[in-house]
């Protein structure tokens, strides 16, 4: 049983079901405030929770809003996903003869194959491959293109899924997210030429920021549209 209820301009989805205790979320994108009760619990016990809780409930929303917080993806037919830069509409097929992930250019679709197991986990590993080998497939000319640009050359490249956009370890062998793929691709030389600075210089002293702005004059705005 679901209903609408609103306290002290709060609007909230009433929910009651068979559990002992109250439940309250707060849900990006748009903030929508749910609360699941038990079943026979009086209204006004349910008012005066949410009462106490007003101010939580207003600067959770605040946060969601302010920083445009996302609910997690399911990966299911509809859902908005980038590769290189550009939006397509993920399209779920079940064709026993495709295995990977398909982009129509012209009508920005992304199909991703159904697996024989179509859990949120499967889906989610399968667009992860996706982007890895088309991460991989990008490298080797854009490191070439930056190698120039800085004059070093890593001893290895390696990708992954990481916190960080990029690393350099003091064996010279440079990690990259694989979410670049997702970016437009002058991230991906942005990055690629922060990490070749650290094989000349390995902190992010004054030194390094004159070889980042040297070699890539446009670094924060490329960096702040990265983070977006």
């Amino acid at each position: 049983m679901k209903e609408k209820l609103i306290v002290e301009d709060i609007t909230i989805t009433l929910e009651r079901k068979n559990i002992k205790n109250m439940y309250l979320r707060v849900l990006p994108p748009k903030g929508d405030v749910k609360l699941s009760v038990p079943l026979f619990l009086p209204n006004n016990e349910v008012i005066m929770f949410i009462k106490s809780r007003k101010n939580w409930i207003l600067k959770k929303q605040e946060f969601i809003l302010n920083n445009n917080i996302q609910p997690p993806l399911k990966f299911i037919s509809g859902e908005k996903h980038q590769l290189w830069g550009r939006e397509y509409t993920l399209q779920l097929i079940k064709n026993d003869n495709i295995e990977h992930v398909l982009i129509d250019e012209d009508t920005s679709i992304m199909y991703l194959p159904l697996p024989k197991k179509s859990t949120i986990k499967a889906r989610e590993e399968i667009l992860i491959d996706f982007y890895r080998k088309e991460l991989q497939n990008a490298i080797p000319q854009v490191l070439e293109k930056c190698s120039l640009i800085v004059g070093q050359k890593p001893s290895e490249v390696k990708v992954r899924k990481m916190k960080n956009w990029g690393n350099c370890r003091q064996d010279r062998r440079i990690t990259l997210n694989l979410n670049l793929a997702k970016k437009d691709p002058k991230c991906l030389e942005y990055v690629m030429i922060h990490e070749l600075c650290h094989l000349i210089e390995f902190n992010h002293g004054e030194k390094f920021k004159k070889l980042i702005d040297k070699f890539c004059p446009d670094w924060k705005k490329i960096k702040k549209e990265l983070n977006e």
